[in-house]
């Protein structure tokens, strides 16, 4: 008899545990870990903002380290390039002329006195082109004279387009004579002593040179020989 007592007090303790376990509505089991986990994913997190709640827009920060790209600059304003005349374009001024009445070079103008003048010593012109005004050659010459002797050293001036160009070698020789000219080039001859012969009457040579004009410089058609820039070696 009393272990039936027992056995019905047992099955009334484990009917009252099943009720307990079920839930309100009689759906099933819920286990105190699920209800964690329902009320852990129904409750905001904080400082996360409500449901329905409207998110403001933010900017978001630059990263440590990271360059901010510069805004464009304006691009620099390039002025116009300066137009320098190319040397030999320009007329020779007025004062510095060297044609004359009636010549394409006159010896007593201010251009050829001034080319006179830039050469080491005393210099008087002699001989010098004499073509008409209107049809001046392209290569021009003075023949300049460094005294009164017979063996006095003698240079060859040359111009074109009215402006001094230098001399035919860069030092003066005696005995040097203009045989020929044309309207770009010049002929040159160059005697030397050749024995005790007088100055007045070299015997040596002679070296005959031309020099011609190519547009833009003068240009000498050979060297002189050693007789005429070494005499008396």
């Amino acid at each position: 008899m009393k272990n039936a007592v027992r056995m019905c007090a047992l099955i009334a303790v484990a009917a009252a545990l099943v009720a307990g376990c079920t839930d309100e509505n009689g759906s099933g089991t819920t286990t105190s870990t699920s209800r964690a986990t329902a009320a852990s994913s129904t409750t905001p997190a904080p400082g996360a903002p409500a449901p329905g709640s409207t998110v403001p827009e933010q900017t978001a920060a630059p990263r440590p380290g990271a360059t901010t790209a510069p805004e464009p600059e304006t691009p620099p304003v390039t002025p116009p390039p300066t137009i320098i005349p190319v040397p030999g374009t320009t007329a020779p001024a007025p004062g510095n002329t060297i044609s004359g009445p009636g010549r394409c070079i006159d010896t007593s103008s201010t251009g050829v006195r001034n080319a006179l003048a830039s050469l080491t010593g005393s210099w008087v012109a002699g001989q010098a082109s004499a073509d008409q005004p209107g049809h001046c050659g392209e290569l021009l010459w003075v023949r300049a004279i460094g005294g009164n002797s017979a063996g006095a050293p003698i240079h060859v001036l040359f111009f074109h387009d009215g402006k001094y160009l230098g001399t035919g070698t860069s030092e003066p020789y005696a005995f040097t004579t203009v045989v020929g000219s044309s309207s770009t080039a010049v002929t040159v001859e160059y005697r030397w002593l050749a024995e005790d012969e007088p100055f007045a009457a070299p015997q040596g040579g002679p070296a005959t040179i031309t020099y011609s004009w190519t547009g833009s410089s003068v240009v000498m058609s050979g060297p002189l020989p050693s007789e005429v820039t070494q005499p008396h070696r």
